[in-house]
């Protein structure tokens, strides 16, 4: 199986991930099937966290079958690739009827 996630790069107290596609057991740090993106997790200056993507081979990927780690698959959301994921204790807007407030009416 193949997932796609983050490999950490960079220095301590800051942290530079590579998004990449692996085989699903081996560990981030080994040498990866592509490279996808990068992503920054400290904001600069205007306070913008830095994503570079390859849409096309992150949607072949996808496509075939790739798995996005849960952090990964936050990031696709974002860049609306994949749906999001629903969060636990959050309604979901898709499967949520509308609510009428007009009175029950009474046959006699």
């Amino acid at each position: 199986m193949i997932s796609i996630k983050l490999a950490r790069h960079g220095l301590k107290n800051t942290p530079f991930y590579h998004i990449v596609v692996l085989q699903s057991r081996s560990r981030p740090t080994k040498k990866p099937i592509e490279q996808l993106g990068t992503y920054n997790p400290l904001p600069d200056q205007n306070g913008v966290k830095a994503i570079t993507l390859n849409f096309e081979r992150t949607k072949y990927w996808i496509g075939v079958g790739a798995k996005p780690s849960d952090s990964v698959a936050r990031l696709l959301a974002k860049a609306d690739i994949i749906p999001p994921k629903p969060r636990p204790g959050m309604p979901n807007p898709s499967s949520s009827t509308p609510v009428s407030n007009a009175p029950a009416s009474t046959t006699p």
